[in-house]
């Protein structure tokens, strides 16, 4: 089996920084030989989950960048730069495919089982392993595009426990589908957040589709959540008020009608129309 280039040679931990000159003494140890555990710092766990990929590019694309290790996966594009990275590789290789292997653990640390099986090559550098990490996903980007319009389209608030994780998640579409070269307007984004809405908040609707032009996605946002708050507070104190006493205050207003007066007054009626019946009678007795 052959030996990976990165363990060929074995020297010292060296700072190596492609802007630095080889003379440089060379007893600083390079900021990435310190990370210990890089999940810590690259949170997302890269798996088949195309959405996932271009979270997990972002973060590894900035951690790569902090150490000044990116041009060990993207090629440098400025003369200067390129031939920075052509020296280092040409006067310390061994420094360079060292840093090379860092990366390519971060790399191997940051993604399952399943993505690993398909990317792991022996003798591998960072770069190969990047590209063949990014082909993997960019293949299905027309995929992965329709199937983030069918997510946005069809996105509504009645799915959410709020507005703000509805609006969250009508961001978090709009991101992916830049990603993937299919750019959403701030218009469009608007107009689907407020179609997306319930009849609850109809009257938002309206106040939204009276301004000209339509406010930034954020301002939305913010007093969308605003009436959100208000129906809420609304709703509570609806609620406060409909207390049991007042609900029994209700149901038995009919019965109040007949209080202590009424009724002294309607016996008094009974009482005098029971008397006149009497003396009406005893008269007619007499008469026979």
């Amino acid at each position: 089996m052959a030996e990976p280039n990165f363990l060929k040679n074995n020297v010292d931990d060296t700072s190596s920084a492609t802007s630095q000159s080889t003379t440089a003494v060379k007893t600083t140890i390079h900021s990435a030989f310190t990370i210990n555990n890089v999940k810590t710092i690259i949170l997302v766990t890269l798996d088949n989950d195309s959405n996932l990929y271009l979270s997990w590019s972002a973060l590894f694309l900035v951690q790569a960048h902090v150490h000044n290790l990116l041009d060990h996966i993207i090629p440098p594009s400025d003369e200067k730069a390129i031939r920075a990275t052509a020296d280092l590789k040409a006067n310390d290789s061994d420094l360079w495919n060292r840093h090379d292997a860092v990366v390519l653990q971060w790399m191997y640390a940051t993604v399952t089982q399943d993505i690993l099986n398909s990317i792991l090559v022996i003798n591998d550098t960072a770069e190969a392993c990047w590209n063949r990490i990014v082909a993997m996903f960019n293949d299905n980007e027309r995929s992965r595009d329709v199937q983030l319009e069918n997510q946005f389209s069809n996105t509504n608030l009645k799915d959410f426990p709020s507005t703000k994780a509805y609006c969250n998640r009508l961001k978090h579409l709009c991101n992916q589908l830049a990603n993937v070269d299919s750019l959403v307007s701030n218009t469009r984004l608007v107009l689907k957040m407020i179609s997306g809405l319930t009849d609850t908040y109809a009257r938002f609707v309206i106040y939204i589709q009276q301004h000209d032009p339509l406010p930034t996605f954020a301002a939305a946002k913010s007093r969308l959540e605003l009436e959100e708050s208000t129906i809420l507070q609304r709703a509570a104190h609806d609620s406060s008020s409909s207390t049991p006493a007042a609900l029994v205050a209700n149901t038995t207003t009919p019965l109040t009608d007949v209080s202590p007066t009424s009724y002294s007054m309607s016996n008094g009626q009974n009482h005098n129309n029971s008397r006149s019946r009497g003396k009406k009678n005893n008269r007619n007795n007499n008469g026979d």
